[in-house]
């Protein structure tokens, strides 16, 4: 195995960097040992330390993996994951070389539209969720930044889920809810999770954390979400939300969710984290729509409270 970093791909020399370098190549070695051929160290533009390798096939032929840093997570080493398709020795060589050249160009790319030949993934193994200290309910600011994926825990009859949020800063953040309803027979009650009209907020972080928790309930449990590869910067992630306000009005729970639109500003690819659960993605298909649930998904405006005991807006 050999590392070719080199000036043009790799930026800065302090003793953070080559920390970052030293524990990128280290996690090569413990994952891969003799099977990685040859490897690269690099930074994208945004700033994000990573290692392209290639690694071979127990039959025959290579892949190229990828490995990320990222300080804010914990462990701040991504797991290995795979970015392309079978190739050749010289393929893979080739590929790396392109892809370092497209992850130092400005802006970058999204998930949805990758390079050729790229197949970076996301899904639920990928999407890192940290805990955020519980202070950040009395001072977002302090735990988390501008751009960020915010996931909060809720429970509905008995099955946790979350409801996510974009954190704009100063204690604001941008969701996607559906509008208010009113639910007097069963198909009403089921076009919630089928598509219904919806819109994307513009809140306070108390009326986005208490959107679907009941009054009398504790402080709910809020995560910080993100992709091993950081696509977007805190501007483009706010833009793309912003954007998302003038084009996003159906709400399906199982397709077009507040997790969907989270993703999409983040990565440029929508993805739900909860309906990749075949038991959550069931419930939501067939569960009865009782009072609690309809009212969860479709609370009105007027019941909304900056009081943290009490439960507000809806989703």
């Amino acid at each position: 195995m050999s590392s070719v970093p080199s000036s043009s791909t790799i930026s800065g020399s302090s003793t953070a960097t080559d920390n970052i370098r030293v524990l990128l190549m280290a996690s090569v070695r413990n994952e891969f040992g003799d099977s990685c051929i040859f490897s690269r160290l690099g930074q994208t533009a945004l700033g994000q330390h990573y290692v392209l390798l290639a690694k071979k096939r127990f039959l025959s032929g290579y892949q190229t993996f990828m490995i990320t840093a990222n300080m804010r997570n914990r462990p701040f080493i991504s797991a290995p994951f795979k970015i392309s398709g079978i190739q050749s020795m010289d393929e893979s060589r080739v590929f790396i070389e392109r892809m370092i050249h497209e992850l130092g160009r400005p802006g970058m790319f999204g998930l949805d539209e990758q390079p050729v030949g790229c197949q970076i993934p996301i899904g639920k193994e990928f999407l890192q969720l940290d805990e955020v200290p519980i202070e950040v309910h009395d001072k977002p600011d302090k735990y988390l930044k501008r751009g960020d994926e915010i996931f909060c825990e809720i429970n509905v009859t008995g099955i946790k889920f979350f409801h996510t949020g974009i954190y704009a800063g100063n204690g604001e953040v941008y969701h996607f809810v559906c509008d208010p309803q009113e639910s007097e027979t069963l198909a009403e009650a089921l076009a919630v999770f089928s598509g219904v009209q919806a819109h994307v907020c513009f809140d306070s972080w108390n009326e986005f954390v208490y959107a679907l928790i009941e009054p009398g309930f504790s402080a709910p449990r809020i995560f910080r979400a993100s992709h091993p590869l950081v696509c977007r910067s805190e501007d483009q992630i706010i833009k793309a939300a912003e954007n998302l306000q003038e084009t996003l009005f159906v709400y399906d729970i199982r397709r077009s969710n507040c997790q969907h639109f989270t993703s999409t500003c983040s990565t440029g690819s929508g993805f739900s984290y909860d309906m990749t659960s075949g038991l959550k993605y069931f419930a939501c298909s067939v569960m009865k729509p009782t009072h609690t649930v309809v009212s969860a998904m479709t609370r009105t405006n007027k019941d909304r409270s900056s009081n943290s005991s009490f439960a507000s807006s809806n989703s």
